[in-house]
């Protein structure tokens, strides 16, 4: 089977937005190799101060679109209708086209500012950290992860080198989180303020609208902002830390028998995860490099492989589950599906989950850092 490459696995048909949005991380960041080393503390530092540049102007955003939508609702109850309360259902329409349009279009014109300034704050993270955007496929994958996490959409919903991300996600679910993903940043948003323009419109704090409004808008826009900034940074020294990895690998390589429970193992996290994370796709892409494979397609056989690893011996066995350990950290916090998964790997070899190392293996690669078997002891 010929090589596939993981931009074309990852998003084959990106669309005009997504095209659009590369382009312009690209005019930002002229990077086209992996760095050789580690981030140091001036780049740690300016990407922490990227991500606070990125989640003000968002907060600023908030406030603003918060004092004027209420500011506007307060003007419009007590200033233009005396209160309202004698009015009728209909008398009161055109007072509720205004607000709508009103609200509409400052929440259309703060959504626009949103995009653009986490699409800034992902293009200032990738330079920081070095990301490569040009010329190689994995360098392309990476682009379009980068693009997907700006513009807040969902990984692609299709198979990765036969792998079916979200195999064990029955059909509604997936498209419940399609329409949640569309709702992020602009529906919800709007939805928000009309909300809270119902809540406090009935309380005895209604003339302080404009105040109560802004830093609930402010807030609400960090936490997306953050979401975002924190996804890209992930992404960005992903990269890094992957080649650290198949530079170990090639040191010291695995036996074919370890080779085939890393790959099933790892198809079967990214199934557990139910997400097709770009690091992910990256990391398999240079698995099948490095091991030298002709075939770039996985039928997924975790049972067995499970029933693989635990014959393997002692010190290939904690090898392979500091791989996947470390491939675990790259699509973010330990928790949930990805901590069941990996407790059950460590449970499979008659081991105890190693929760501090995880942690720590976490905040060293979102530091830039590298990670798991990268720094394993051979006299371990």
């Amino acid at each position: 089977m010929a090589e596939a490459r993981p931009d074309q696995e990852y998003a084959p048909a990106p669309s005009v937005f997504e095209r659009w949005a590369a382009r312009y991380l690209q005019q930002r960041n002229p990077g086209n190799t992996v760095p050789r080393q580690a981030r140091g503390q001036q780049e740690l530092d300016a990407i922490k101060r990227a991500f606070r540049r990125g989640v003000a102007l968002a907060m600023l955003a908030g406030i603003l679109s918060g004092g004027v939508i209420g500011g506007m609702e307060w003007y419009m109850r007590q200033g233009m209708l005396d209160g309202m309360q004698d009015m009728s259902l209909r008398e009161q329409l055109p007072y509720w086209a205004g607000f709508f349009a009103v609200a509409g279009a400052v929440s259309a014109v703060e959504i626009a500012f949103l995009y653009w300034n986490a699409l800034r704050g992902v293009a200032a993270i990738s330079r920081l950290a070095d990301a490569p955007l040009h010329d190689s496929p994995q360098a392309r994958l990476l682009l379009l992860g980068l693009t997907r996490v700006a513009l807040e959409l969902p990984s692609p919903q299709h198979r990765i080198y036969g792998i079916d991300p979200y195999a064990r996600m029955s059909r509604w679910k997936l498209t419940v989180m399609a329409v949640m993903y569309r709702m992020k940043v602009g529906v919800t948003s709007f939805l928000l303020r009309v909300l809270l323009r119902r809540v406090l419109g009935r309380v005895a704090l209604r003339g302080l609208l404009p105040l109560v409004t802004g830093p609930l808008y402010a807030v609400w826009n960090a936490i997306i902002t953050w979401r975002i900034l924190v996804k890209a940074r992930e992404q960005a020294l992903g990269p890094y830390a992957i080649e650290a990895l198949m530079v170990q690998l090639e040191h010291d390589p695995l036996s074919e028998r370890a080779r085939r429970v890393v790959l099933h193992a790892l198809a079967a996290l990214i199934m557990a995860n139910q997400d097709a994370h770009p690091n992910h796709v990256y990391l398999l892409s240079r698995l099948f490099e490095t091991f030298g494979s002709r075939e770039y397609s996985i039928e997924v056989d975790w049972p067995q492989q499970r029933f693989a690893l635990n014959r393997l011996e002692r010190r290939e066995k904690r090898r392979v589950l500091d791989l996947l350990t470390a491939a675990a950290v790259l699509a973010g916090r330990c928790k949930g599906k990805r901590k069941r998964f990996l407790e059950e790997l460590f449970e499979a070899c008659d081991m105890d989950y190693p929760q501090e190392k995880v942690r720590a293996w976490r905040r060293q690669f979102m530091n830039g850092q590298g990670i798991g078997i990268a720094q394993y002891s051979a006299s371990s």
